[in-house]
């Protein structure tokens, strides 16, 4: 049978399936796949300390019990307490429990992100990771670019700018320099943002709907172009959770100074396409909601 006609069985065995079994199959797949990224931590990431490590251990323990809270959504490994862990070939990341700290160290989410930073950053390179969160990529891309590049994470959110800030110390990467602003397309504005507690990787300055965002706090805004006045950028990440519009408009200069950015979008809005395009870059679909644009001049 071809995909589309797989595809196709799919969605006729759904219509027919009734609504409460839809919601059991769904609460089964959301619990199987919580205990997979808990083999992924364990797997990916190792306790700092003995204490580290013994909290570690013993939140996989118990991770089949507490893997059962609210399993009709998202959901990630949870923590019995905050854990410092070293994942190999990245750096040292405090996990802050009761958050979703912990699927933010695992590469395996995002194969083709890791895919591009290796394949785009060189030693002495310059890498903008915009919406760095607690720096994952960030600190990633600190051991491509070496001693001789330069790292500008920025990220909104005083608490997990915190955490990013911590990590990169205890990572010793002394070519990342954080900054906490919310990316947008004016300087030193104060709007709110909104985050749910538990999920405060998908913290926005944007209009969501849907969701327990229940965590709100004022933010300044910057201008890309006036956080990077000057000098080239070889790769830009952005993941602003809704805001990228606003902030590509804030970056009309830098644009013309970026080899290349992967950025999100939910693909229902297609001016971040056009603006890119008129840029002269070229935009191409990565996986699930992530874009690759390259300029035409680029390398």
């Amino acid at each position: 049978m071809s995909p589309g006609g797989v595809a196709g069985l799919r969605q006729q065995l759904a219509r027919r399936t009734p609504g409460a079994v839809r919601k059991l199959v769904r609460m089964g797949e959301h619990f199987a796949r919580r205990q997979r990224d808990w083999a992924l931590l364990l797997k990916a990431a190792s306790g700092v300390t003995g204490a580290d490590r013994l909290a570690l251990a013993t939140s996989a323990l118990v991770a089949p019990v507490t893997a059962l809270k609210a399993l009709d959504g998202f959901g990630c490994p949870v923590l019995l307490r905050d854990v410092q862990v070293r994942v190999d070939k990245v750096g040292v990341f405090r996990l802050r429990r009761g958050t979703d700290d912990p699927i933010h160290v695992l590469r395996q989410r995002e194969p083709h992100m890791w895919a591009v930073l290796q394949e785009r950053l060189r030693p002495g390179d310059r890498f903008v990771d915009a919406g760095a969160n607690i720096g994952f990529y960030a600190l990633r891309a600190a051991q491509l670019v070496g001693p001789r590049g330069e790292v500008v994470a920025i990220e909104m959110m005083p608490g997990t700018a915190a955490s990013l800030r911590a990590n990169v110390a205890a990572s010793g990467a002394g070519n990342v320099t954080v900054v906490e602003k919310a990316l947008a397309d004016v300087d030193g504005q104060v709007l709110e943002a909104s985050a749910d507690p538990s999920k405060l990787g998908q913290a926005s300055i944007a209009a969501v709907e849907g969701g327990r965002r229940s965590l709100r706090l004022k933010v300044e805004t910057a201008r890309l172009d006036s956080l990077l006045p000057e000098g080239p950028v070889a790769l830009m990440k952005m993941d602003l959770e809704g805001a990228e519009f606003d902030a590509l408009q804030g970056a009309a200069g830098l644009l013309g100074r970026v080899d290349a950015l992967v950025y999100e979008s939910n693909g229902d809005d297609p001016r971040i396409e056009r603006l890119l395009k008129a840029c002269g870059f070229t935009v191409r679909h990565l996986a699930a909601h992530d874009y690759l644009a390259v300029s035409d001049t680029s390398r």
